[in-house]
């Protein structure tokens, strides 16, 4: 059985909603580490990459990705950059079972765009986002090459998406949803 489910992948393929419904049907925590950022600095990411700078933003999901991964049976969903780290990454790939999230750039554009707090996203602010987002996903590479499936969210409900997701958790071997064990070759 994995320690955790680590959910990756680009802003706007749907980690947070996805983690939320996983937990929810799994019975367990939920560590989103964009939330965590927030309610350590008290502030939006984009305040923090503001006034305290990227530098600052990455060490602090560095040492919440390796808190949320020292700990088991959790849902864990990432901010879109925390695998690009090479020792978040190692430790993300550790006894957890890892789900990239994917979507077209046109899709996670959209979505970025329609989500609370759009106007304050670092990744649409100046000119052409969408040219932005296909040469981060391709330098992103690497970083996502790490999962252990990838689910494509697109034109999929939070529901179907999760539900993907268990069945291929499912497949993994042990594990307890809500009260009732299930056993899986």
């Amino acid at each position: 059985m994995p320690d955790n489910l680590v959910l990756i992948g680009f802003s706007g393929t749907g980690k947070s909603a996805v983690a939320r419904s996983l937990s929810a049907r799994l019975g367990w925590p939920l560590v989103d580490t964009d939330q965590a950022i927030v309610e350590r600095f008290g502030k939006s990411i984009a305040t923090v990459f503001r006034d305290d700078g990227e530098a600052v933003f990455r060490a602090a999901e560095r040492e919440i990705v390796a808190k949320a991964c020292a700990g088991r049976r959790q849902v864990i969903s990432l901010g879109g950059g925390a695998s690009v780290d090479l020792r978040s990454r190692a430790l993300i790939k550790q006894g957890n079972f890892v789900v990239r999230l994917d979507a077209s750039p046109e899709t996670m554009l959209r979505r970025m765009r329609s989500s609370p707090g759009a106007e304050e996203r670092p990744m649409l602010a100046g000119e052409e986002p969408l040219a932005r987002i296909r040469r981060l996903l391709a330098e992103r590479g690497e970083a996502y090459a790490i999962a252990d499936i990838v689910v494509d969210t697109e034109g999929r409900t939070v529901e179907q998406v999760a539900t993907a997701v268990i069945e291929a958790l499912e497949q993994r071997g042990n594990w307890r949803q809500g009260n009732r064990e299930r056993r899986c070759e």
